[in-house]
């Protein structure tokens, strides 16, 4: 047998390739896509900070809101009142922790006591916020009733 002779007078134009025109279109392309993606990757990081936030902020809320429901009807930690202060969590975040309390008075006694507990991040960036507040805030209600027999009679 004998091997094919190999044609030393080739034509270039036999040979398969991408021209400039194509690469540049192709770059634009997924230059396109990068794009896209990197907004993902931005919204995705603004995401998981806020939502850092939120859970900072809740366990803040829910441990005011149980110390204040641990205290007695007619504590003077119950007064009525609304009450701001500036707290941090073990990351060294700071958070403004608002307390509200409103009292419903009936006959001369007081039966209600409605419990708000506000808590937002501090120095929240641009991104965080919107027109109600921040992302990461959170706002706990509960209502707490005279104990006593007969005070909620009306």
């Amino acid at each position: 047998m004998k091997a094919p002779a190999i044609k030393r007078n080739s034509s270039v134009k036999s040979e398969g390739g991408f021209t400039i025109l194509e690469i540049v279109i192709a770059l634009v392309i997924m230059m396109i896509v990068g794009l896209a993606a990197v907004g993902g990757f931005v919204f995705a990081i603004r995401y998981n900070s806020t939502a850092s936030d939120r859970a900072a902020s809740m366990a803040i809320a829910q441990s005011a809101l149980e110390t204040l429901r641990g205290l007695p009807f007619t504590d003077a930690g119950l007064a009525a009142a609304t009450t701001a202060t500036t707290v941090s969590d073990g990351a060294g975040r700071t958070y403004t922790l608002t307390t509200t309390i409103t009292d419903t008075v009936v006959s001369g006694k007081t039966t209600l006591k409605q419990l708000v507990v506000k808590v937002a991040p501090v120095n929240a960036n641009a991104m965080s916020t919107t027109t109600n507040g921040y992302y990461g805030s959170v706002m706990l209600f509960t209502e707490r009733c005279n104990p006593k027999v007969g005070t909620n009679i009306h």
